[in-house]
């Protein structure tokens, strides 16, 4: 497959991530986008959502969380966590009350922090959509494009 073939291939459909560099991916209808390709561990990334469908969307603030693997042939994890950034006993009321409306075109800004113990691999931030109750809108994340992240190499 020719290389221009390839990014076409990877940028045609809804589950599609894009290139591996690609710092932006769109799903669900939403296009999430890191900031920078490489991190290292415990470095704040900006991320970017951006609703391109054209209904309304919305965003779960209390789950928010960038994901690796160290292998780019299993998949990224997509595990629900509200409780990440709404607290242990985070309840739908505390969620409902962290969730932000999109409207068609609408962006949000925010940092997330990588973890000090952050391993070396490939990462993304997966950004979960919910209902106007609070339920989960989709059972899979939608997500950034791939970054890395390496090691601190001191100063």
């Amino acid at each position: 497959m020719s290389i221009p073939a390839a990014i076409v291939a990877l940028s045609c459909g809804e589950e599609a991530a894009g290139p591996v560099g690609s710092l932006c991916a769109t799903r669900h209808g939403l296009e999430v986008c890191v900031d920078r390709p490489e991190y290292e561990p415990s470095q704040s990334i900006t991320v970017t959502s951006r609703n391109v469908s054209d209904a309304r969307i919305f965003k779960d603030s209390c789950a928010v969380k960038p994901v690796g693997v160290t292998n780019l042939e299993v998949e990224f994890e997509a595990f629900y966590n509200p409780t990440l950034h709404c607290g242990r006993g985070a309840t739908r009321a505390d969620i409902v009350r962290n969730m932000v409306e999109l409207e068609p075109g609408d962006s949000t800004r925010e940092t997330v922090t990588l973890p000090f113990f952050s391993f070396q691999g490939w990462y993304r931030v997966n950004v979960w959509l919910l209902d106007a109750e609070g339920n989960l809108a989709v059972d899979t994340p939608a997500r950034s494009g791939i970054f890395q992240v390496f090691p601190s190499v001191g100063e």
